[in-house]
């Protein structure tokens, strides 16, 4: 877990580890993805894996938190376990204090976890119209509390 200075998240957590499959790229094709970026730097281990020691750092955390989910890992994709998302959702409604911040590019993976818990927010990423159009269809069918677009680059 680590304070963010992302401005609407304290705390980042990432219960799934491993190189992200999803090469995000701009308008121009250039990939953008920091994530990617620091597992080649550095030679983290990219095998997609579950990591619950993150989870537990929850109960260290005293006052009700903003936490963004998966910040270097799509976790709506085919290649996560659902029985990953399943642990993770189950600990996220254990703390109802908090705010749990998904987002993802693969809305069309969200209905299976509808309807979310209340402090679970969900958000899809857009880099183009089309993208944008297809996440407000696929938004539109899940229940969760909060959702919204995160326009990229």
């Amino acid at each position: 877990m680590l304070k963010t200075k992302i401005p609407w998240a304290d705390f980042t957590i990432n219960p799934v580890k491993g190189l992200c499959p999803v090469a995000c790229k701009d308008d121009q094709g250039k990939e953008y993805c920091y994530a990617r970026r620091m597992y080649r730097r550095f030679k983290w281990d990219p095998k997609i894996r579950y990591d619950h020691n993150c989870l537990v750092d929850l109960t260290t955390i005293k006052k009700p938190s903003r936490i963004f989910v998966g910040s270097t890992m799509e976790l709506f994709g085919e290649w996560i376990d659902p029985m990953f998302l399943t642990l993770i959702f189950r600990v996220c409604g254990n703390f109802p204090q908090h705010t749990f911040i998904f987002l993802t590019k693969k809305p069309e993976n969200l209905l299976r976890w509808s309807p979310l818990s209340p402090n679970c927010w969900i958000g899809a990423s857009a880099t183009n119209r089309d993208m944008m159009l297809r996440a407000c269809r696929e938004l539109a069918k899940v229940e969760a509390k909060v959702k919204f677009l995160s326009i990229e680059p």
